[in-house]
């Protein structure tokens, strides 16, 4: 089967988008006129590709707050007692997004065609993240859907408040650095050789931080093209480098080694691992699956296959705590919870409690982190516009010397 988008108008003339499965257009225009709706266009989806189970949008049209939000309004529906298909519907009238309503239309109609809503969502995976599918398919089998997804709503803005703390932390301190590489280049670039064409006229012995600053302001306005060009290639060998997985794991070991922020990368991603694992294992997801869900919302790449050989371990029948242990990236106050968790049978409690105190200690670091580079930055900023001052500032006063 392929997967057609389309535009059409029902009887009261109201305009509806979606996607439909058929064998050809023409199957999908007369399964579309047996709903009670007018065919304006239809067309292969372009956004998707063809596969036996269905298709997968290649470009995330939900952003990870538009699907918070979404996520909210879809528990707040299902516990009102409305059913899956009616809350789908009132999630797509509501939405203005066209590649949006499209996602959900053709989740909606996997699910009237008898697919499960978790499965029906796993054929977006661009869109649908693993651990949401699994708590939605967990919810499904348990027949507590509703609960479920409250909680997956929960966890969606927890994941998300998460996140902006670190990108906060390092928000200010980007943009100081972005404003101070401009202003000195501008310096260099604009101003310096206004003052030299003064010191020039003078034809006087010019100190040796003033000879250095006119190197270095005549090597940006000659060779500045091919320095920014440098970088730019330094910029693309990394990242296809990156796609190689010993280099991958080397960067982001390094990564993890830097002082303060390293270990603020740590808490962040071993925050967000104990906490989808409790969350999936409070639900009833099966040790394995959980772990496969939390390995996927980590970012950093060693950290990923620290938890996927502890994963094949635990396949192996050795206990969680020994497993990630044995790998040694995670803090040592995470394996003595875990481990205790699957002593006393409350390993999701304890895993929950895990995630907090990274969380904590996540506040503490950005604050720490925050707290350093601002007045370093500033400083170096500082320190360097002062520098372009001495040195335009000595020629100036030696011609007074003269002078006088």
């Amino acid at each position: 089967m392929a997967t057609y988008s389309y535009k059409s108008f029902d009887k009261k003339g109201k305009e509806k988008v979606g996607v439909i499965q058929a064998d050809s257009p023409r199957q999908a225009r007369q399964a579309l006129k047996e709903q009670g709706l007018v065919v304006a266009h239809i067309q292969l989806a372009k956004d998707g590709k063809n596969k036996k189970s269905g298709f997968s949008f290649r470009k995330k049209s939900i952003s990870s707050l538009e699907l918070a939000l979404i996520t909210r309004q879809f528990a707040i529906l299902l516990n009102s007692g409305l059913s899956i298909e009616n809350a789908l519907n009132a999630l797509i009238d509501q939405l203005e997004s066209d590649d949006q309503k499209t996602i959900l239309m053709g989740v909606k109609n996997e699910v009237l065609s008898g697919r499960p809503l978790a499965a029906s969502m796993r054929l977006f995976p661009n869109v649908f993240p693993a651990v949401y599918c699994s708590l939605i398919h967990a919810g499904e089998q348990s027949g507590s859907l509703p609960k479920v997804m409250t909680k997956l709503a929960d966890y969606s803005d927890r994941t998300r408040e998460l996140t902006s703390k670190i990108m906060m932390a390092l928000l200010y301190p980007i943009i100081v650095s972005i404003v101070a590489v401009v202003m000195i280049i501008a310096l260099l670039v604009f101003v310096v050789p206004q003052v030299v064409k003064v010191f020039e006229s003078s034809k006087q012995e010019l100190p040796v931080l003033t000879k250095m600053m006119i190197s270095t302001s005549n090597g940006l306005r000659s060779y500045g093209w091919l320095i920014a060009l440098i970088i730019c290639g330094v910029i693309v060998v990394i990242t296809r480098l990156l796609k190689q997985h010993e280099f991958k794991i080397r960067f982001h070991k390094r990564l993890l080694e830097i002082p303060v922020a390293g270990k603020l990368l740590i808490n962040v991603d071993v925050a967000k691992f104990c906490n989808t694992l409790a969350m999936l294992l409070t639900s009833g997801v099966p040790m394995v699956a959980a772990l496969e869900a939390g390995r996927d919302t980590v970012n950093n790449y060693m950290m990923k296959n620290a938890i996927d050989r502890a994963l094949k371990s635990v396949k192996e029948g050795v206990p969680l705590a020994v497993a990630l242990g044995n790998e040694k990236a995670f803090p040592p106050v995470v394996i003595h919870l875990v481990a205790s968790g699957e002593k006393s049978g409350n390993l999701d409690h304890l895993l929950e409690q895990a995630g907090a105190h990274q969380e904590l200690e996540l506040s503490h670091r950005s604050q720490l982190l925050t707290g350093i580079l601002e007045p370093a930055l500033i400083l170096f900023m500082g320190g360097v516009v002062l520098l372009i001052v001495i040195a335009i500032m000595l020629p100036i006063l030696n011609m007074n010397k003269m002078v006088m």
